[in-house]
């Protein structure tokens, strides 16, 4: 039995996803803490702000990372494809984990997990006087590693998916359906052999390395199927989804009310 995060359970999302339990999250395209913070306090296990298609905002996103610190859920920042230069500074912020967009090669993957490790090892400027090192009150030594995801959305990054899973420093592979039905030339025909067949690859690829794995539930893949595949992260959905729907679904039901019969109750 898989244990929820809500108010009352305190254990870290991210301590849950090393038991190999589901967390479900949500994309925040738009940087706005008060969204962050009823997103947590609604329980969603993780936020992902988006710096590939959403608001770059920084000074937004650090109050969106200071709401997610107070909270069991874990923050992470999803990256333009080969942005290694954020990774650092991201992390500097304040971010537990990082998604790199359309990772394609063993040779990207290496160059996104040396972005995130301090040198001599890596190419990740240390200095105290960040949030992730609380201001100089936590050693740089002391700062936990980051999660660090690949995504995986193209023909080119499922041939490698192997050597990319087998990179030291990635922590676990995240599927994009859409860009990835689209580039295998079956556009969110999620039943196509071609993307059904590097869907698994990409799972089996995940296994074999013993990394994490995770997607948005779409059409084929619900959660119950992802789940048993060994899916881990789970992304629900986006802000812009769930305000486009609230605000629609609203009004639809207002304009109805207008449409009943006179005397009816509403």
């Amino acid at each position: 039995m898989f244990m929820r995060a809500d108010a009352s359970n305190q254990i870290s999302a991210l301590s849950r996803l090393a038991l190999s339990q589901p967390i479900f999250g949500l994309m925040q395209t738009v940087p706005n803490p008060s969204l962050t913070e009823l997103a947590v306090w609604s329980g969603y296990d993780f936020v992902i702000l988006d710096c590939e298609h959403g608001i770059v905002d920084e000074p937004a996103h650090i109050a969106c990372l200071q709401v997610i610190s107070g909270s069991p859920a874990f923050a992470a920042v999803r990256l333009r494809p080969g942005d290694f230069g954020s990774v650092g500074r991201y992390l500097d912020f304040g971010a537990d984990a990082i998604l790199m967009a359309d990772v394609q090669t063993p040779e990207e993957a290496a160059r996104f997990a040396a972005a995130a490790t301090f040198g001599p090892q890596g190419t990740r400027s240390s200095t105290k006087s960040t949030r992730a090192a609380r201001y100089g009150l936590t050693a740089i030594k002391d700062i936990a590693p980051p999660l660090l995801l690949a995504t995986i959305e193209s023909k080119r990054a499922v041939d490698n998916v192997a050597a990319i899973a087998a990179t030291p420093g990635i922590g676990g592979l995240i599927l994009g359906p859409s860009d990835l039905s689209a580039d295998l030339n079956c556009p969110f025909e999620f039943s196509a052999l071609a993307y059904t067949s590097a869907f698994a690859q990409v799972e089996q690829g995940a296994a074999g390395a013993r990394i994490h794995l995770g997607t948005i539930a779409h059409p084929g893949y619900s959660v119950e199927r992802l789940l048993s595949a060994g899916h881990r992260i789970i992304i629900v959905t986006a802000d812009i989804a769930v305000l486009r729907e609230g605000f629609g679904s609203h009004l639809a039901a207002a304009r109805n009310q207008l449409e009943k019969p006179p005397g009816e109750k509403p």
